[in-house]
This record gives structure tokens, sequence and C-alpha cells, in this order.
């Protein structure tokens, strides 16, 4: 069986904090940081112009193959100038970095190369991976993060609950059925009558929850707003709340704002924890429940879920 690192080990062995490994883990942290890893986990990318090594040269072969300026780029990703610049030359931050490399080379592929290593880490600009990056983006939402939001928004009982990425484990569905509500499920990659994309449906639901692939979290938002009457609830991280471009295209709209983030009080392990479990495991992956009401007037409001009482107790072994 492969060997299991751990972030403190990965980080040791690239010479970075457990932090910075965290970071790189959920798509935020800095692309050199990113490089460093890279250096020990072998990873193949496939789908970019082969004339460099480094992914910011490829992703620069990539906007050249396309005849595009660095500014027509920028705007196709939706990200300044300045950042395109800032990756090409290997530096800047992996979520831009994957905004850019969506519009270059839409069909980039990221792959282990070594069975020595544990996947923490590949890929972790969005790119699929089959052992690192779930299917879509898709990481299941522990069920103790979910009775959370229950226990704290007031979710209408008379209309069906939408849940557009309910995944293999059909957790949010759970928690949701456990106690009481009506729930309509669908997924990319679900089987039958559930097997739809999100951004093919276009009839009206009352409320959404789910916790949408963080790279797709501006479409899956902007989409929602097309097709919700009353309220959507998405699991996102915590610096969603920064970025000029999100503040823009999001956070301001008049129309169907942004009325209150729940705070979860502890970060998530979404890799490691067991999501049927009543406790999940902590990391540096900060998240909230982002709530969208379309009658809510005003600023949004901040609360805080004590998410502690959930956490996994890591058992210690006496010291003799």
């Amino acid at each position: 069986m492969a060997r299991k690192f751990t972030q403190t080990e990965l980080g040791k062995l690239a010479g970075l904090s457990r932090q910075a490994v965290a970071e790189i883990e959920g798509n935020t942290g800095r692309v050199s940081n990113f490089l460093a890893l890279e250096k020990h986990i072998p990873i193949s990318v496939t789908g970019l112009p082969m004339g460099a090594r480094r992914i910011g040269e490829r992703l620069r072969l990539a906007r050249i193959s396309k005849s595009l300026s660095l500014r027509a780029a920028a705007e196709r990703a939706e990200i300044a100038v300045n950042t395109v610049r800032e990756i090409e030359a290997g530096r800047g931050t992996l979520g831009p970095l994957h905004r850019l490399a969506s519009v270059l080379a839409p069909a980039a592929r990221a792959r282990a190369v070594s069975e020595g290593h544990n996947r923490r880490g590949i890929a972790v600009v969005g790119w699929s991976s089959e052992r690192v990056r779930r299917r879509a983006d898709h990481y299941v939402t522990p069920a103790p993060i979910v009775r959370l939001l229950l226990d704290h928004e007031v979710i209408d009982r008379a209309h069906p609950v939408l849940e557009p990425a309910v995944g293999e484990a059909r957790i949010i569905e759970r928690v949701l059925l456990e106690r009481g509500y009506q729930v309509v499920c669908s997924d990319l990659h679900g089987r039958g009558d559930e097997c739809r994309d999100f951004f093919d449906i276009h009839q009206q639901h009352h409320t959404v929850i789910t916790n949408p692939p963080f790279r797709l979290h501006q479409e899956f938002i902007k989409h929602a707003k097309r097709i919700v009457a009353n309220k959507f609830c998405f699991l996102l991280p915590l610096n969603y709340l920064v970025g000029a471009q999100r503040h823009s295209d999001i956070w301001s709209d008049p129309g169907f704002p942004l009325a209150r983030v729940h705070v979860l009080t502890r970060g998530i392990d979404f890799v490691g924890t067991d999501p049927f479990a009543d406790r999940f495991k902590p990391a540096q992956i900060y998240c909230g429940w982002f709530i969208f009401e379309r009658q809510h007037r005003g600023p949004p409001t901040l609360h805080w879920m004590d998410s502690n009482p959930y956490v996994e107790r890591i058992a210690r072994t006496p010291v003799r």
C-alpha cells in the first residue's frame, strides 16, 4: 500500500508550512508553493503545449497559440492583466491560475505518476485527477456541517429543496430527509433522471442547498440567482468573501443579495473525514454557509456556528 503523507510531512519535504500545504489543497495557495511541492510529488500535466516545463510557461504558450493578448485572456478569465503576468511568471495564487487554465486549456488534466506518494496536493489547480480531486471537483460535505445549517437557518418545508450536486454519498439529501424535508436531487454524474448538469436546469426552484464545486462557485451562484425563487445556501470557503471580481459580480448584486454568512468555527478536512460520521476531521480549510435571499434588503450579516463540538478528537497515547 502507498505510504500516506500528512500535510506536515509534505510541508517538510517541500520546505513549506503545514498551512501552506492546506492552502494548496484548498486551491487558495501560492503558485510558487505549489511548484515547490510539485518537485516532491511527480505530476503529469496533459492538454497544455509541451514547449516548456513549468505550468505558467505552458499557459503562456497556450495563450499565444490562441492568439490572445494578455488583456483578452484576462477578460475571458475575469482576472486582472497583472494577474495573468504573475501566473505566467510562476507567481500568483492557484485560484486565478485555474480560472485562466479553464479558458486557455479546458481539456487540461493533471495526474500522479508515482504510486509511492499520497495524492495530497496533486492537481490542486482544479484540473481533474482521478485520485486527488474528485470528479467535477466534488468533495463530500460532512453530515454535521449540514445539520448545523438546518439548526441555524429557517428552510421552508412547504417546498422541495433542490440539491444539484448530490454526489454519490448524498449527504445533504440524507440529512434533509432525516429532518423531514422534501428533496429533489441531480448531479452532473448522476444516474437515470438525476443525471443533469446544474446549468441545464431552468425551471424555478424555491430553495437550493448544496456544496458546489469550488472552482465553479461563481457560475453556480449566478445560475442559482436565475432559477431560485426564494433562497439558496452554498457551502463555500471564507476567503471567497474577498476579491474585486466577486465583489462587483456577486456580493454587490442588489437583485438577489447575499443575506448572511454562517461562519463555521473550525476548518474542515473534506478528504480525510468520514462524511457519515457524527464528527469531522479538522483542517485549515475554513468555510461557511453563504445564504442568498431574494427578498433580503440591507447589508449581509455574519453569524457564527460553533462546530467545535463536532470535531473528531484525536486519541493521544499516554507518555510512559
